[in-house]
């Protein structure tokens, strides 16, 4: 059976940023995912921290996608969510596994995902208990989602013996060398997990080679001093610490397209391009992909395409998180 090709993979793990009332909808409307169908939800209450759904395309390829950050500041869990970002602290062992860590941020994510269920009760684990013998499943999220992709794979692998595959797109390492091991040679999951990443993407370079992006964007807009001794102070204190990040799978890079800058500031005019070069559109845009059936709109809310919302900055008074 084929594997899922990366416009599809990355289309529903940007789909898993929008209002999960409307995914069915997303599915349909995105070209890369027409055929796909929901074939798993949480019942939601509010707005979990962690989110993710399951979809497939009635050939046997079943997709768990990982939502990333949420995508509204004003809202509880994308804060949370932020700190699970966070690569200090005390990490957390893996079960099993002398010596393999885990971020504390990315235990708490993936603890939380694994407790969600469906109105039945069930978990993902229990409906992928029901699927056929021969399902091809694969595991996939954008950052957040994306350092948090291996490692709900590894869980799946664990505790199901199923077949499993991931791809993460600008994730983050989410654990030590030694838990990096534990997709290597001789393992369950050789071979079966892929890491793509923009390489603009400041985001995909944390936390085992933070000072490469030191010098991106030349000729502008660079960071300048204040963003080199940020770069520094991150890098020392993650070697101090003994970390040991290090990267999980096989290395997919996109090679990044910088944009012309707009906005005379520097610094500020950095930030835009981080961001940009982080969004999921840019992602299926550098993977020849149409963009989402909607618009996150400078992180901060989604909306569909062609909505007024879409070409006005978010207004910090409106905390609106999915317009209709």
């Amino acid at each position: 059976m084929s594997e899922v090709h990366d416009d599809i993979l990355m289309t529903l793990a940007g789909i898993a940023y929008g209002d999960p009332s409307k995914i069915s909808e997303y599915l349909a409307a995105a070209q890369p995912t027409q055929g796909w169908q929901l074939a798993w939800m949480p019942d939601l209450q509010g707005v979990p921290d962690n989110f993710m759904f399951m979809a497939t395309d009635g050939l046997g390829h079943y997709v768990v996608a990982i939502r990333g950050t949420y995508p509204n500041p004003f809202s509880e869990a994308y804060w949370n969510d932020g700190s699970q970002d966070s690569p200090f602290g005390e990490m957390v062992n893996w079960p099993g596994a002398q010596g393999a860590k885990i971020s504390a941020g990315t235990n708490t994510g993936f603890t939380n995902l694994i407790a969600l269920t469906d109105d039945g009760g069930k978990n993902l684990i229990d409906c992928l208990a029901d699927l056929p013998a021969n399902a091809n499943i694969t595991v996939t999220g954008h950052s957040l989602g994306g350092t948090l992709t291996p490692v709900l794979a590894l869980h799946i692998t664990n505790v199901s013996g199923l077949k499993v595959n991931a791809t993460s797109y600008a994730g983050l390492t989410p654990g030590n060398k030694k838990f990096a091991d534990l997709f290597g040679v001789g393992t369950a999951l050789e071979g079966k997990v892929r890491r793509v990443y923009n390489t603009l993407d400041s985001v995909s370079y944390g936390w085992d080679r933070v000072w490469a992006t030191h010098d991106f964007y030349q000729p502008a807009p660079e960071g300048g001093s204040v963003v080199s001794a940020l770069l520094l102070a991150t890098e020392a204190r993650l070697k101090l610490g003994g970390y040991d990040y290090a990267a999980v799978g096989a290395a997919i890079p996109l090679e990044g397209v910088l944009e012309k800058p707009t906005i005379p500031c520097t610094l500020i005019a950095y930030v835009i391009e981080n961001l940009h070069q982080h969004m999921p559109d840019t992602y299926l845009s550098l993977l020849g992909a149409p963009p989402l059936p909607f618009s996150i709109i400078w992180g901060s809310m989604t909306v569909p395409r062609g909505h007024d919302a879409a070409t006005t900055a978010a207004s910090p008074s409106g905390p609106v998180i999915h317009i209709a």
